[in-house]
C-alpha cells in the first residue's frame, strides 16, 4: 500500500487509470492526473484538490510529459512514482495495417512510455528520490495479435512488447539512483478499450482464463500499486502477468 506519496497517473479518465488515481488518493497520496481528455478526468475524478491536480494532455507529445513533471513540482514539490496507463490500441490486422497506423500507435504506447518515465527521472534523480515506475505492457504480447475478433492487431502487440524492453532498460539505466521499473501486462479487462471486441472475443477471454472471467480494472490498479510501493522493493525490470491464469498460445 502507498500512503503519503506523489504519483502520476496516465490514463487516468478512465479504466485502469481512473481505478488507480481514485485508490491511490482515497489512500492518502497525491495524484497529478493525466489523459488526452481534459474534460473527463473532472467528469470521472471530480475537481481538482489539496491532493489531485490535473495534466491534461497526448502522452506522445513531451511537453505533456514536461508539464505533469511541472505540476507534481509546483503543487507536490516532489514525484515519487509514475503509474502509466495511457495507450492508444488498434484492432487492424496485418493487411489493413500501414506504416501510419504503426507510427501512430508506436508514438504513443513506445514513445509516450519513454517520455513519462524520462521526465519522471529526471525530478527524481535531480531530488535524489528513490522513486518507482510501472509501465503498461499486455497479455497480447505473449500469444501475439492478429486483429482477428476485435481484438488488438499488429501494431498494438508489437507496441506493447516495445514497452517491455524498455522496461529492462530504464530499471539497468536507472538502478544505480535507486529507481525501479517495472510492467504490468493485463489479460484482457473490462475497460473502454475492450468494448471495441466482439463477444466473441469477450467470452473466448473468459474462458481462456483459470478463473473463467475477464479482470476489472480495480485488480489491475491494485497489482501496479503494490509494484510501487516498498513491498516490492527489490522488485525492478519485471513484467507481472495479471491475466487470471490465462493460458495463452
Amino acid at each position: 500500500m502507498l500512503n503519503n506519496t506523489t504519483v502520476i497517473v496516465t490514463g487516468a479518465a478512465s479504466g485502469i487509470g481512473r481505478a488507480c488515481a481514485k485508490r491511490l488518493v482515497a489512500d492518502g497520496n497525491r495524484v497529478v492526473a493525466v489523459d488526452l481528455d481534459g474534460e473527463r478526468l473532472s467528469a470521472e475524478l471530480g475537481g481538482e484538490s489539496d491532493t489531485l491536480k490535473f495534466a491534461p494532455g497526448d502522452v506522445a507529445n513531451p511537453a505533456t510529459a514536461e508539464g505533469a513533471a511541472k505540476t507534481a513540482l509546483d503543487a507536490f514539490g516532489t514525484v515519487d512514482c509514475l503509474a502509466h496507463f495511457a495507450a492508444a490500441h488498434s484492432k487492424l490486422n496485418w493487411e489493413k495495417a500501414d506504416a501510419d497506423e504503426f507510427n501512430r500507435i508506436l508514438s504513443i504506447n513506445v514513445t509516450g512510455s519513454f517520455l513519462m518515465a524520462k521526465a519522471a527521472a529526471k525530478v527524481m534523480i535531480d531530488q535524489g528520490v528513490k522513486g518507482s515506475m510501472v509501465l503498461t505492457a499486455s497479455g497480447g504480447v505473449l500469444m501475439g495479435g492478429t486483429g482477428e475478433k476485435g481484438r488488438g492487431g499488429p501494431a498494438y502487440t508489437t507496441s506493447k512488447g516495445g514497452v517491455l524492453v524498455l522496461v529492462r532498460t530504464l530499471a539497468k539505466s536507472w538502478g544505480r539512483y535507486g529507481i525501479r521499473v517495472n510492467a504490468i501486462s493485463p489479460g484482457v479487462v473490462e475497460t473502454a478499450m475492450t468494448s471495441e471486441y466482439s463477444e466473441d472475443a469477450m467470452s473466448g477471454a473468459a474462458a481462456r482464463a483459470a478463473l473463467g472471467r475477464v479482470s476489472q480494472p480495480e485488480e489491475q490498479a491494485a497489482a501496479a500499486i503494490w509494484l510501487l510501493s516498498d513491498e516490492a522493493g527489490f522488485v525492478t525490470g519485471e513484467n507481472m502477468n495479471i491475466n487470471g491464469g490465462a493460458a495463452f498460445g
